[in-house]
């Protein structure tokens, strides 16, 4: 087995580096400075040196030119990995290795052709015996047998093709070979082209890895999901090139499903007989697994368990719940994948979101014919009728709304998306089936949403109609398409930005402690956006406010000391404090405003260029020398001492800010 030696300073990049060569079947050693590697590198030999010319101090030269005067490596291959923008390091490097250069960032294939280029291996990219592409299954001159294991955090794609018996009744074996091979193919060149490893591949489906890499935008579960798409949508084009290239006079159409889970993965790879033969297994293995069978009975395309879905960001749009069962790891809660968020379209994407969609919606109806589709049946197939919501979800009704689909289910309430009928008007719809509350719950919880109701701020939710029968009771708010404040956390947000939205949430909230309410657990999932990017709030904590009233009228124990007036407005502002912290150092919370990162959030956090801040940050925690922000008008105060340091408009719109910042 051929030894490597890798020296990078970029830790990420290092790791992901050593792992795709050691599934290329290589014995890698990694260190991040040169100096450091030299003695190990004299003492074990390597068959190659990969140095990278940005190491500290020039060490990467220094390492070479120790290789180069010792007589036992003065011939040994080296292989610079050289900065793009860096030209006198790419100049000198050349000049020691006129073909043993590659510029960063450089993508998985490019690194492991220049490897085996200078190591004087094959470099075929193509489908081999074990499966494998891109890596997984080549086969290497290796010395002896061996098997290496490996954890790592990754998501796991699972496509299955659905009919292959009726292809099979319908089709020439000639015919069916060549639309499954096509299909394949351009299935696996997503796959690829999405940074994932096909760990196996036949005529009933394929299996994908996924893993975090250097310089990388997206994550792998999002990456999973797009590799997914473009899977659906190779099926909708096999059939399209199928019908205008072959002989036949029916094609039908393929189907297909996908599940995608996300977690740890065991990957072992056997070496035996000079074969590389690679292997994943775990827990996001099985559910990826169990995902198609569970995701056809459910009428669904793809399958994404919850964990894969809140990793994937806010590019795609999901619909149905569901759970899965499993004897092995429980119960699991899945979610249907419908297709892009339009919302999130990069420069001419839209026409191939749209295609996607059409692809899934067609695949989705032939997931609910039982067995195979029928070749009469799969392209006139018509499904009309009102929507039935899944096993899972309860049916609810509400007076003149037709429920678009559902949100949540929570222990009292559940949260839906619907249209009014009369009006045409989206809304929000909280819904609390009377018989399944305590009594006095159902009073409670409508009472805080008409004192809500009276507000007219436009940070906080507007409330449309309150109501009950002997069954229902619903409240119908302003629905807010602009995602949350949690997602944009994803990235940095500009300075400006962040202030504008502190402020816009400090009135929010202000609105809130007038009428004597407040949240308690707020957080940042809490705010959501208007279509203008004003920022609101969405949730009031009314419902543990209702069960925590009726627990005490019931003489119920609590687990908790409730909070006075003046110690939930205290804990209301501290997380605003958490929130702002999140957006300065681009970190985003978790859930609740007590866990555990929290700790960390502290205005001496806060780099030397944001120090100005440092007065804000500690009103709003309650830390330092100053009074602790109570009120929104403290709060403003502060912020227009810092507007000649950090330029920005309280009124501004996203746009406006973020070119203020």
């Amino acid at each position: 087995m051929a030894r490597l030696l890798l020296a990078e300073g970029n830790a990420t990049l290092r790791e992901w580096s050593r792992q795709h060569l050691t599934a290329e079947g290589y014995l890698v050693t990694a260190g991040g400075h040169g100096r450091q590697l030299l003695d190990s590198a004299r003492s074990e030999r390597p068959d190659l040196y990969i140095l990278a010319t940005d190491l500290p101090d020039d060490s990467a030269f220094a390492f070479a030119a120790a290789l180069r005067s010792d007589a036992r490596t003065a011939l040994s291959p080296i292989l610079f990995m050289v900065p793009a923008d860096d030209r006198e390091g790419y100049a000198h490097a050349v000049t020691i290795e006129p073909d043993g250069v590659i510029t960063k960032p450089f993508t998985s294939s490019v690194l492991r052709d220049a490897v085996h280029r200078r190591l004087g291996t094959c470099s075929d990219t193509a489908i081999d015996s074990a499966g494998g592409r891109g890596g997984m299954g080549r086969s290497h001159p290796l010395a002896s047998a061996g098997m290496l294991v490996e954890s790592r955090q990754a998501s796991v794609l699972f496509v299955s093709l659905r009919n292959l018996v009726t292809l099979a009744r319908s089709l020439r074996a000639r015919t069916l070979e060549t639309m499954l091979h096509r299909f394949v193919t351009d299935a696996g060149d997503a796959i690829t082209r999405e940074g994932g490893w096909i760990v196996r591949a036949d005529a009933t489906g394929l299996l994908a890895l996924f893993e975090d890499g250097p310089n990388a935008d997206r994550t792998h579960a999002s990456r999973a999901l797009e590799a997914a798409m473009a899977a659906m949508l190779a099926t909708r084009r096999t059939k399209q090139w199928a019908q205008a290239t072959l002989s036949d006079v029916f094609v039908p159409q393929i189907s297909i499903g996908c599940g995608i889970d996300s977690g740890e993965v065991i990957v072992a790879r056997l070496s035996l007989g000079g074969d590389l033969a690679p292997s994943v297994a775990g827990r996001a293995v099985d559910i990826a697994n169990r995902l198609d069978g569970r995701s056809k009975g459910l009428g669904w395309s793809i399958a994404v368990s919850e964990a894969t879905a809140l990793l994937a960001g806010t590019r795609f749009q999901f619909g149905r719940r569901a759970t899965l069962t499993d004897a092995d790891h429980g119960t699991v809660t899945i979610v249907e994948m419908t297709s892009f968020n339009h919302g999130a379209a990069r420069p001419g994407e839209l026409p191939m979101m749209a295609e996607v969609r059409d692809a899934i919606v067609s695949n989705a109806v032939l997931a609910g014919l039982a067995g195979d589709a029928q070749p009469d049946e799969a392209d006139r197939t018509i499904v009309v009728g009102r929507a039935q919501p899944a096993a899972s979800e309860p049916e609810v009704r509400v007076p003149h709304r037709r429920i678009l689909r559902h949100v949540s289910h929570g222990a009292c309430v559940t949260a839906c998306r619907g249209v009014n009928e009369n009006t045409g008007r989206e809304e929000f719809l909280k819904i609390v089936t009377i018989a399944e509350v305590a009594d006095g719950f159902v009073e409670r919880y409508l009472d805080d949403h008409r004192r809500i109701a009276d507000l007219d701020q436009r940070n906080v939710m507007s409330i449309y109609e309150i109501g009950r029968d002997d069954r229902t009771a619903f409240v119908s708010c302003e629905f807010l398409p602009g995602g949350s404040l949690q997602d944009a956390l994803r990235k940095r947000l500009p300075i400006g930005l962040s202030l504008n939205y502190l402020a816009q949430m400090s009135m929010a909230l202000d609105a809130l402690h007038g009428i004597d309410l407040f949240h308690g657990s707020l957080c940042a999932e809490h705010f959501l956006f208007r279509k203008e990017r004003v920022v609101v709030l969405a949730d009031f904590n009314a419902t543990d406010r209702a069960l925590a009233a009726v627990r005490r009228d019931q003489g119920v124990a609590q687990t908790e000391t409730p909070l006075d007036a003046t110690a939930g407005r205290r804990a209301d502002f501290r997380a605003l404090g958490l929130i702002l912290g999140a957006m300065l150092l681009g970190r985003a919370p978790g859930h609740g405003a007590d866990h555990a990162d929290h700790s960390r959030i502290t205005s001496a956090a806060l780099p030397i260029e944001l120090s100005p801040l440092r007065p804000c940050l500690d009103g709003l925690l309650g830390k330092g020398e100053g009074r602790p922000f109570e009120r929104a008008e403290e709060l403003l105060v502060e912020l227009m001492t810092l507007r000649e340091v950090f330029p920005f408009d309280l009124r501004a719109t996203d746009a406006e800010s973020a070119s203020q910042s």
